[in-house]
């Protein structure tokens, strides 16, 4: 399927006319031009990442696309194109192509957000960028009371948190000096959390027990719930603006073709039609 359709892409990218020679990159069998504004013109419709690759290696994206040509000559030599399978597939992917069109005419073109909508839908929606209230925190897990007791009497001597979590901690956090992250509510155990939400941030608590041992931890950050501002969510907001209106117009569009229509269902014929495939007696 890919290769028809690349082929079909060549010999319509190959015009009739004879391109001047100083144009003409390649000719395949001496009727076949490849030219340099069709070469270009392949390369920019490829993803900017292909783009940066097939930059510096056209010589070998050229090779590519004389490949293609030289098969798909082939493939018509061998009389490929009346293939009974091969229109079928080409009628599809027409269909695909010009359905793709069609909507892109009716309904991609049309949609318009400007920068007054973006901002009505932001003030009457700032409930949905609102932030809660969010933590940082570390901590140092060890398997029983008296180590965390330890723990916590090296700490009042000032022993740094982040090295005393790397040196005792059993977590596998110890790695990154027992940084947990940031988090909301309802996302630790109950009683770290407990914990985390009652201390300002620089804090250090007593031993907190839990199913996995003995903690201490460190509130290391708090951040305040806020509503996020205009310029970090404008892009979020255009995208599903877009959505929106594009279900909007493609159900209106596709309501206005079945009204022009006069379709017939014979609903009898359907209810014969069954979802599982007929099962064949044993024999």
């Amino acid at each position: 399927m890919r290769y028809i359709i690349i082929a079909i892409l060549l010999v319509m990218s190959s015009g009739c006319a004879r391109p001047g020679e100083k144009d003409v990159l390649a000719r395949v069998d001496g009727k076949d031009t490849i030219t340099l504004a069709g070469f270009n013109e392949r390369i920019s419709e490829l993803p900017e990442q292909y783009q940066d690759v097939i930059n510096k290696n056209k010589k070998e994206f050229l090779d590519e696309v004389i490949i293609e040509t030289l098969l798909y000559n082939e493939a018509v030599k061998k009389k490929l194109d009346a293939d009974g399978d091969v229109k079928k597939l080409i009628k599809e992917a027409e269909k695909k192509i010009l359905i793709a069109r069609l909507l892109n005419k009716e309904i991609e073109e049309k949609i318009i957000v400007n920068e007054n909508d973006i901002s009505a839908y932001y003030n009457a929606n700032k409930e949905k960028f609102a932030t809660p209230e969010t933590l940082r925190a570390s901590h140092i897990l060890v398997k029983t009371e008296e180590e965390a007791e330890d723990v916590l009497v090296e700490l009042s001597n000032n022993r740094n948190f982040e090295d005393l979590a790397r040196s005792r901690s059993i977590d596998t956090t110890s790695k990154i000096g027992g940084d947990i992250g940031y988090f909301t509510q309802h996302q630790l155990v109950p009683e770290i959390e407990e914990v985390c939400f009652d201390m300002q941030a620089g804090e250090i608590s007593g031993i907190v027990k839990t199913q996995f041992g003995y903690h201490v931890v460190k509130l290391t950050e708090r951040k305040p719930p806020r509503v996020k501002e205009l310029a970090e969510v404008r892009d979020a907001i255009e995208d599903a603006l877009k959505r929106i209106r594009k279900k909007a117009l493609f159900s209106k569009f596709i309501t206005s073709l079945k009204e022009k229509a006069q379709i017939t269902i014979n609903n009898n014929l359907l209810e014969t039609i069954s979802a599982e495939p007929e099962q064949k007696p044993e024999a």
